[in-house]
């Protein structure tokens, strides 16, 4: 057994994910930062980026009466929830969507990029993905909808904070409990998303 699953097997949001029949540790994230911030609301419609294997889907389920879940990973099936299986930075993905949606209410991101190691490198394509996801949300986000992605902290982070406050009312950088110590991820939480403004 190696060290980081002997580690995971300890790890307290690890046992409780498999007891509740989440199917991965980070639902946790999304049920704290719900907890604080009212981000899903009852009825509406989501698209979760990065959704693999399922853990925000099936939160985002519970309140959302459809979720488009978009992964370049496969996802084993849940009720309610659409997935598409494709890259959130290639165009045609995003037609994919069009195809399912029009509007949303809340767009959500806890995709990672495959981590090389280098950790520059790693910010930077987390970066990418997170600009990727907001154009997303700026694409489908009805007027006073809600976002959340993950970043990892990094040069490029602070630019792109500012960027997601042109957009939105309320902009809030927030570390679930849920998150591990060592993680350099941070969450940024916007609500009421004012509209296209490019």
């Amino acid at each position: 057994m190696s060290r980081w699953t002997a580690e995971r097997k300890k790890d307290y949001y690890y046992k409780e994910a498999k007891k509740h029949g989440y199917r991965a540790r980070s639902a946790f994230k999304l049920i704290q930062i719900n907890k604080r911030y009212g981000v899903l609301k009852k009825g509406g419609i989501v698209i979760d980026l990065g959704s693999s294997p399922g853990g925000w889907s099936q939160i985002a389920s519970r309140y959302a009466s459809k979720v488009i879940a978009v992964d370049t990973q496969p996802m084993q099936p849940i009720e309610k929830v659409v997935f598409i299986q494709g890259d959130i930075t290639d165009e045609e993905t995003v037609e994919k969507i069009k195809e399912k949606v029009e509007k949303v209410d809340v767009v959500i991101s806890d995709a990672s990029p495959n981590i090389s190691g280098h950790y520059t490198l790693d910010q930077a394509k987390s970066v990418w993905l997170c600009q990727n996801a907001l154009k997303i949300a700026k694409e489908f986000l009805r007027e006073g909808g809600n976002f959340i992605c993950k970043i990892f902290e990094g040069e490029d982070y602070p630019e792109f904070l500012q960027e997601v406050k042109k957009y939105f009312r309320m902009v809030k950088p927030h570390t679930p409990k849920a998150s591990r110590k060592k993680s350099s991820e941070i969450y940024i939480v916007a609500k009421g998303f004012k509209g296209k403004r490019d």
